[in-house]
């Protein structure tokens, strides 16, 4: 960013911190202190953790794709109980952004809801993106890393 800003308006990085820094701080502070809370909170938890990136429920533009997923994390909570933890998070939240971080390098093409991954010890075992996942697709994963 710091770069950034000294190339669009001609001044050296060191003015741009002397100038904007406090605001450059501010700015990532309050974009992505949301997001190091979730990724803290997914490496806490001790057993396998479902996460489910999707379109927040209460837009009216439904992700099809992400309600036709629903039922099956709604059956792996069936299947494992407490067991497993399902975290869900809605694209439009701050913590959305760890869409990005699950999928950088991906052509944009690709990235699309909901973006469901199986993490376990803060080890992410596998992404999907854009497609709902069956239940046994999941429970594979989640087998293997179960005691």
């Amino acid at each position: 960013m710091v770069e950034s800003l000294s190339h669009q308006h001609s001044i050296p990085t060191d003015e741009v911190m002397r100038q904007f820094g406090g605001n450059i701080e501010n700015l990532i502070s309050s974009r992505y202190t949301s997001l190091e809370q979730i990724l803290n909170d997914i490496c806490a938890v001790k057993k396998p953790v479902v996460l489910n990136i999707r379109r927040d429920r209460q837009r009216e533009d439904k992700c099809k794709i992400c309600e036709s997923n629903e039922p099956n994390i709604q059956a792996l909570d069936g299947m494992y109980g407490s067991a497993i933890s399902i975290c869900e998070i809605s694209e439009d939240s701050a913590a959305g952004a760890l869409y990005h971080v699950l999928f950088q390098g991906a052509p944009d093409e690709d990235k699309k809801l909901p973006l469901t991954a199986v993490i376990h010890n803060c080890d992410v075992k596998r992404v999907w993106a854009g497609k709902a996942v069956e239940p046994a697709v999941y429970s594979g994963l989640i087998r293997k890393v179960l005691p």
